[in-house]
């Protein structure tokens, strides 16, 4: 009898351990996909301006109070700017041509392209204001475009609708989805 509860002891036992080892496993993506979430930055700085040229002239200047960059196995270079941004804009005499700001941002190396998030403004050297929450700069195309909703104001009119694409220097712009346009009078000119 005792030797029969000393079996059926180890092989509780047993059982347990080898249930305990093959019920605690994790794969491996599931690991990676926890560990990637959880990188910390490999650079952070402060109060940085990153000039962006070609052939020797700029083009744009980003302004950012906070950078951390990072890198993962998937891709590498992802800059975050957490506390906001201003990207000035130059034409190809080097004038201020146009300027954008957000709340945050993330550049991706490899794809040489910038996001910028949250309240997203943009003003143009005609005076022409762009409001949304998402924008997409794709470098390498020269071209700026969002899906959401967004708002432009011009000296003449209003217009509004969803999604947008645009030339980095705003000339040539387009609302993909247009929602409304109302159109501005100014004063001085009604009373001629």
């Amino acid at each position: 009898m005792v030797r029969n509860y000393k079996s059926l002891k180890i092989i509780i036992v047993a059982a347990f351990a080898v249930t305990m080892i093959f019920s605690c496993g994790n794969s491996m993506n599931s690991i990676q996909e926890v560990a990637v979430k959880d990188t910390l930055p490999v650079e952070q700085a402060l109060d940085v301006t990153m000039y962006y040229s070609d052939s020797g002239h700029i083009e744009a200047c980003l302004t950012a109070p906070v950078t951390k960059r990072y890198e993962s196995k998937d891709q590498k270079g992802i800059l975050k700017l957490t506390d906001g941004l201003k990207v000035i804009f130059y034409d190809s005499l080097g004038r201020e041509e146009t300027v954008l700001t957000a709340r945050y941002g993330e550049r991706f190396d490899e794809l040489q392209r910038i996001e910028v998030k949250y309240d997203v403004v943009i003003i143009t050297a005609d005076s022409e204001k762009m409001y949304t929450d998402h924008l997409i700069w794709d470098e390498k195309a020269n071209r700026v475009y969002s899906n959401v909703f967004i708002k432009i104001i011009t000296p003449d009119k209003i217009i509004w609708g969803d999604g947008f694409e645009s030339d980095e220097s705003f000339d040539q712009y387009r609302i993909l989805r247009p929602k409304g346009e109302i159109e501005i009078k100014d004063d001085k000119n009604a009373s001629e």
